[in-house]
C-alpha cells in the first residue's frame, strides 16, 4: 500500500478491508472486486451518482422524498403518497442505497485499487476519498445508521455502524483528503472527465473543508466538543469564498439521463412549489423574495372567474405576486400569479381547484436542461460561518448571514438562464437590497433567521434542507395535511427514512437490530444520531 494511504487515520485503514468473491443481492449484486480501470474512467459515475445527479434516481431521492420533506415542493399527482409519509422502500432503494453502494463505493474502491497498484495517482484517490464521504454522510442523514465499513464490499450480510461512529470516519477522512492534496501539487490528476472542477486541486481542497464545516456543525448539538474541534479548524483554513468556489456538476443534456435531473423532472407534472415556500418568499421582508421569480415559474389563466379569484386572495397579501390585464364583472383577465401548493394533500384533494399543477408555480427560469447542478455553494458556507459565530467559534454571525443572502442571489441571478427574466423584470422587482432592507431583525432571532435563510439558498437541495430542518426546526414548516402512516410521529413530521425491502428481508439481522439507531430501531419515527430536539 503506498504511503499516501497512511494519512487515514488508523482505525479507518483497519475496517476497509475487502473480501472480493462474495455476491451481494441488491446493495450486494455483482461482484463487488475492484477492476482494474484507470481513474478517469471511474470517476465520472462517483460524481454523478453518488451526487444523485441522474434524473430516474433523483426523482425518488428528492421529488418523491426529501425535497417534500424539506417542503420545497408538494405533490400534485394523486397516484404518489410519500408526500402523506407512505413509504416505497423501493424508491429509498433506487433513490439512495443503489447511488451510494453501487456506485459511489464500487467506483470508489476501483480507484483505490488502482492508486495502491501503481504510482502517480495519489491526487485521483484522495478527490474520490471526498466524494465518497460526501455521499456516506448524505445517505446518513436520510437513513441513519448503515452499512458503511462493509456496505457495498462484497460482504453477504454487511453489519451497520452508527451514524455518529460514520460521521467521525468522514470527518477524518475529509480532513486527510485536504492535507494530502496539498502534498502533490505537481502531480497529475483528472481533467475534464472531472465534472465538477476539473481535476483544480485548490477547488477541492476547499470543498474538503467547507464539508468539514458543514459536518461540525451538524453534530453540534449532539457532541458538542466534536463540533468544535473540526469547525474550528475548518475555520483556520481555506473555505469557499466566492460563488466562484462552488462545487456543481456539468450536466450534458445529450446523454442519457444526463440533463439537468429537477430539469428533467420538473415536466411530469407531480409537484409544485410548496405552499411553504410561497409563505417564505412573501413573510419574511416587507418586500417579495426576488429569487421567487428564478426559484419559480409563474402561472398563466386566460381567465379568472370572480369565484375561482377568490381562492387566490392570500397571494395579495404581501404584493405584487398576482397581475392582470383588465378586470370585468369580477373576472380577471391574462392573469399571471405565483402560488405554492399545500404539502400532503390526500388523493381527493389534489385535483381540486387551487392542487392541481396547472394552478401552482412550476421550477423557474434558473433551470435549464444543461444547468450546473449544485453540490454545495458559497450561501451555503456563509450561513454555516454565521452559526459557528453564534456557537463562539469565532467571527461575525450577522455579517455572514448577510453576506450569504447576497451570495445567494448574486449566483441565482448570474446564470445565463435567469438573464432573459431579469431583462423582462418590472422595476424593483428584483431589488435583494429592498428585501434585505425589509427583513425582520436579526439580533434575538439568530438562528431562525440564519437557518431559513440557509434553507432558502440551499433550494432544491432537498437532502440538505430537510437535514437542517431536523437538527434545528427551522424554518417553521406547515404541518401536512393528511398523515396516511399510522405512525405516532410526535410533532407531526417525518424523521428518517425506512431501510429498504432488501435489506429487511436479506440482512435483516442487522437491519432489523434493535439496537441500531440509539436503540430505537427502525422506523420514520427514529430520530438520527444528530436529531437531538
Amino acid at each position: 500500500m503506498k504511503n499516501f494511504l497512511n494519512k487515514s487515520i488508523l482505525f479507518f485503514l483497519g475496517i476497509f478491508t475487502l473480501s472480493c468473491t462474495d455476491g451481494f443481492d441488491e446493495m450486494n449484486v455483482n461482484p463487488v472486486e475492484p477492476t482494474e480501470i484507470p481513474p478517469g474512467m471511474a470517476v465520472g459515475n462517483l460524481l454523478v451518482n453518488g451526487n444523485i445527479a441522474e434524473w430516474s434516481r433523483y426523482q425518488q431521492a428528492y421529488t418523491l422524498y426529501s425535497s417534500l420533506y424539506a417542503q420545497y415542493f408538494a405533490n400534485t399527482t394523486n397516484y404518489f403518497a410519500s408526500g402523506r409519509y407512505i413509504m416505497n422502500l423501493g424508491w429509498v432503494d433506487y433513490g439512495y442505497f443503489r447511488p451510494q453502494y453501487w456506485e459511489a463505493t464500487r467506483m470508489y474502491e476501483d480507484i483505490k485499487a488502482y492508486a495502491e497498484k501503481y504510482e502517480g495517482y495519489e491526487n485521483h484517490y484522495w478527490i474520490a476519498r471526498i466524494q465518497y464521504e460526501l455521499s456516506s454522510a448524505r445517505t446518513t442523514d436520510q437513513i441513519g445508521d448503515m452499512p458503511y465499513t462493509e456496505g457495498g464490499r462484497g460482504f453477504d450480510y454487511p453489519q451497520y455502524d452508527s451514524q455518529e461512529f460514520i460521521y467521525n470516519s468522514v470527518l477524518a477522512g475529509l480532513d486527510s483528503a485536504y492535507q494530502a492534496l496539498g502534498d502533490y501539487p505537481d502531480q497529475a490528476t483528472y481533467g475534464g472527465e472531472d465534472v465538477i472542477y476539473g481535476g483544480n486541486l485548490e477547488k477541492w481542497r476547499k470543498l474538503a473543508n467547507s464539508l468539514i464545516l458543514r459536518y461540525a456543525i451538524r453534530v453540534s448539538k449532539v457532541d458538542p466538543e466534536l463540533g468544535r474541534k473540526w469547525g474550528t479548524l475548518a475555520l483556520s483554513r481555506m473555505l469557499f469564498a466566492s460563488n466562484e468556489d462552488n462545487a456543481s456538476i456539468m450536466t450534458d443534456p445529450h446523454s442519457y439521463m444526463r440533463g439537468h435531473p429537477l430539469f428533467e423532472v420538473a415536466w411530469w407534472n407531480e409537484f409544485r412549489m410548496s405552499k411553504t415556500m410561497q409563505e417564505y418568499f412573501t413573510q419574511e421582508s416587507t418586500t417579495v423574495d426576488p429569487r421567487m421569480y428564478l426559484y419559480f415559474n409563474k402561472v398563466d389563466k386566460e381567465e379568472l372567474t370572480a369565484q375561482e379569484f377568490a381562492q387566490y386572495q392570500n397571494l395579495n397579501d404581501q404584493g405584487r405576486l398576482v397581475d392582470f390585464s383588465y378586470e370585468q364583472d369580477g373576472n380577471l383577465y391574462n392573469v399571471e400569479f405565483y402560488k405554492g401548493v399545500e404539502n400532503g394533500l390526500s388523493a381527493n384533494q389534489v385535483p381540486a381547484l387551487g392542487n392541481n399543477p396547472a394552478d401552482n408555480s412550476n421550477i423557474g427560469p434558473m433551470f435549464a436542461n444543461n444547468s450546473r447542478y449544485m453540490v454545495m455553494s458559497y450561501a451555503e458556507v456563509c450561513f454555516l460561518k454565521a452559526e459557528a459565530a453564534l456557537l463562539g467559534w469565532g467571527g461575525n454571525a450577522e455579517e455572514n448571514y448577510l453576506e450569504g443572502i447576497r451570495a445567494s442571489w448574486d449566483y441565482v441571478s448570474g446564470l445565463s438562464e435567469s438573464q432573459s427574466f431579469i431583462s423582462a423584470a418590472r422595476d424593483g422587482q428584483l431589488d435583494m437590497e429592498a428585501y434585505i432592507s425589509g427583513l425582520s431583525p436579526f439580533a434575538g432571532n439568530e438562528m431562525e433567521r440564519i437557518q431559513t435563510q440557509k434553507w432558502l439558498a440551499v433550494y432544491p437541495d432537498g437532502c440538505e434542507g430537510w437535514a437542517e430542518y431536523r437538527r434545528t426546526g427551522f424554518p417553521i414548516m406547515n404541518k401536512i395535511v393528511q398523515d396516511d402512516s399510522g405512525v405516532d410521529l410526535g410533532d407531526g413530521f417525518i424523521k428518517k427514512l425506512p431501510y429498504t425491502e432488501s435489506e429487511i428481508t436479506i440482512n435483516a439481522e442487522n437491519a432489523l437490530n434493535p439496537a441500531n439507531n440509539q436503540g430505537q430501531g427502525d422506523g420514520i419515527h427514529v430520530r438520527v444520531w444528530w436529531d437531538v430536539d
